[in-house]
């Protein structure tokens, strides 16, 4: 089976509000092969995990309505959804910002500015 085929079946919630990214986010995870989600606040994200249950969830911290910490909250305290892997991308680069993400389990705390739409891919598909 071809690697395109592997990750065919694998769905990935990009939650973001920064239009630009999500669009460059989703047509490079498309490329790769992957179904994509995405949703433009913490709130519409939450929907869309409850609805779609992605594989793997790439979640922004700053965003307006819900913010990430508020999503990654309501993930933690749901048995189902608390179980899909989370993989924080954002602007945020602070020690405060990195520990209050360290009391739930995500699989990696991404800076958007030091990581390129592949090395996404590749961390999404490390993860998976």
């Amino acid at each position: 089976m071809s690697e395109q085929k592997i990750w065919e079946k694998k769905k990935v919630c990009i939650i973001d509000d920064d239009p630009h990214l999500r669009e460059i986010y989703f047509t490079k995870f498309t490329q790769e092969g992957f179904q994509v989600v995405v949703a433009v606040d913490g709130e519409e994200g939450l929907k869309s995990i409850q609805e779609t249950r992605p594989d793997i969830v790439l979640l922004d911290l700053q965003m307006p309505v819900k913010n990430g910490i508020e999503v990654l909250q309501e993930l933690d305290t749901d048995e189902v959804l608390s179980k899909i892997p989370v993989i924080v991308l954002t602007n945020i680069d602070n020690e405060e910002a990195f520990k209050e993400v360290g009391k739930f389990e995500t699989r990696f705390y991404l800076i958007k500015s030091l990581t390129t739409p592949q090395q996404a891919v590749d961390y999404v598909r490390e993860v998976l």
